[in-house]
């Protein structure tokens, strides 16, 4: 079993983003990479616009929440957005809404969403926190981590490089990090990394990204399977759309 969450991230047209939260639900309710298993733990999303904001989390599974589907119907201009489904890793909290993604905290004079695929050592992340590890699961401990001033960019790259001299990396660490300046830019940045043991391991981690006309989004496999971007075996089926290289920090601007 992979146990793992699904997300999407982007910039773009409301249409993009409301075909990627289709493929989302599809994939969480039954996921491909995962011998169908459903991402069943809760979900959450977070979107800006020029004039209006929305962040949401909630217990139920994705695919069971009605209003899951009309997440983006709202939006009549471009956006930038994160959404995310949740299968805990083991001994994680399921507290309800309370462990959905995103997380959200500041960085200077920036406001910070973050959403994270994988299993982060929180323990060893409270060493230098003073948080109870219990109460807590690992994707939320990581955003306070990143809490405090300076650019966003080099606290997220210094973070992930702390967690790895720490070996706290336990599983993948895919990363979705929506940033909101005090000017009203937002940013998208993403990172992806992982020790696969197996192919069909590295296909379920493997972020891949798309760009259009309509946007620029980065994903977790399964949903590009669902949207039509990737074949079974992980090969590019639309063009725009490629593999996120690995141990490297991304941005969409």
């Amino acid at each position: 079993m992979n146990r793992m969450c699904r997300m999407f991230a982007l910039k773009g047209s409301p249409l993009l983003a409301s075909y990627l939260q289709a493929s989302l639900i599809e994939a969480a309710k039954k996921d491909d990479f995962s011998n169908g298993e459903s991402h069943k733990d809760g979900w959450g999303f977070v979107a800006y616009c020029d004039s209006s904001q929305m962040y949401y989390r909630s217990a139920l599974p994705i695919f069971q929440d009605g209003f899951s589907s009309l997440a983006f119907h709202g939006f009549s201009s471009p956006v930038a957005a994160i959404s995310h489904p949740r299968f805990s890793a083991p001994g994680e909290p399921v507290r309800g809404p309370f462990d959905s993604h995103p997380f959200s905290t500041h960085i200077g004079e920036n406001l910070v969403y973050v959403s994270h695929n994988g299993w982060i050592d929180k323990r060893k992340l409270v060493s230098k926190l003073s948080l109870e590890p219990s109460r807590l699961n690992d994707t939320e401990i990581f955003t306070y981590f990143l809490e405090g001033e300076g650019d966003v960019e080099q606290r997220l790259v210094d973070s992930i490089k702390k967690v790895k001299q720490m070996e706290a990396d336990i599983g993948a660490l895919n990363l979705f990090v929506l940033v909101i300046k005090r000017s009203g830019e937002r940013e998208v940045l993403f990172y992806s990394d992982f020790k696969p043991k197996d192919r069909a391991k590295e296909l379920y981690y493997t972020l891949y990204s798309y760009e259009s006309e309509w946007g620029c989004a980065v994903m977790s496999s399964s949903v590009a399977f669902k949207a039509g971007f990737i074949d079974k075996n992980g090969n590019p089926q639309k063009d725009g759309v490629r593999v996120v290289p690995k141990g490297r920090l991304g941005k969409i601007i």
